[in-house]
């Protein structure tokens, strides 16, 4: 006994946790769980390859779905998280085999790798690489006029918008110009006018003046 603790007892009690089943139950509930952890994140790694599927619906349009892949063996167990023994293929992350893939059907996007595949509309189980696609509508771009053309295009306009413009600016000058002259010409002839009013308006007043300063002087010389 140490401490008041009976080492005896604890050894025992310690003894029957090890022995016990439930024990090593979870002990090896433990290690699977942590198995199959690591086969996951080892999958994952494998599936590098960006993938669309392309499942035709109605009327010409297309179903698009991302997923991803990689290649592994073609025999696997514990879902698709390990596999052991066959050929290299190209299986999707939901463990669907792309059937005849290799290395020419990879296309490019954003400068890496990728798959684009098609899946059978009454199987989803198969799925074929698209090797080669067609843009049918392409002739859209046609309709489009080439860029130096409409840079050709801007250009005449801006030529000619801008020869308006200097026109008018010529155009509004002359008439304010011709606005200046006139508006002087006009304020001469008024003031020439007002000039000559005003001096046969001083020359009566003065008139007047003599008329009644001589007529004041005659008046008182009178006897």
């Amino acid at each position: 006994m140490v401490f008041g603790i009976e080492i005896g007892g604890m050894g025992g009690a310690l003894t029957q946790i090890i022995l016990s089943p439930l024990m090593w139950l979870a002990i090896v509930g433990l290690v699977a769980f942590l198995s199959l952890g690591l086969l996951w994140v080892r999958k994952q790694k494998r599936l590098n390859v960006v993938t669309y599927i392309f499942t035709e619906i109605a009327n010409g349009k297309q179903s698009i779905q991302k997923t991803r892949c990689g290649w592994f063996k073609s025999k696997s167990i514990f879902g698709g998280l390990y596999d052991y023994s066959g050929e290299q293929v190209m299986k999707t992350k939901d463990n669907r085999i792309i059937l005849g893939c290799s290395s020419v059907d990879f296309h490019d996007f954003q400068g890496k790798q990728c798959l684009l595949v098609k899946r059978k509309s009454d199987d989803p189980k198969i799925l074929v690489p698209l090797t080669r696609m067609k843009i049918e509508n392409s002739d859209l771009l046609g309709l489009i006029a080439p860029a130096d053309f409409r840079d050709a295009a801007v250009s005449c306009i801006d030529q000619t918008n801008n020869e308006m413009r200097s026109k008018w600016e010529q155009y509004i000058q002359w008439a304010i110009f011709i606005g200046v002259i006139i508006f002087a010409l006009v304020s001469i002839i008024l003031i020439t006018q007002m000039v000559k009013q005003g001096q046969a308006e001083s020359k009566d007043l003065l008139l007047q003046v003599g008329r009644m300063i001589h007529g004041g002087v005659t008046s008182s010389t009178a006897p």
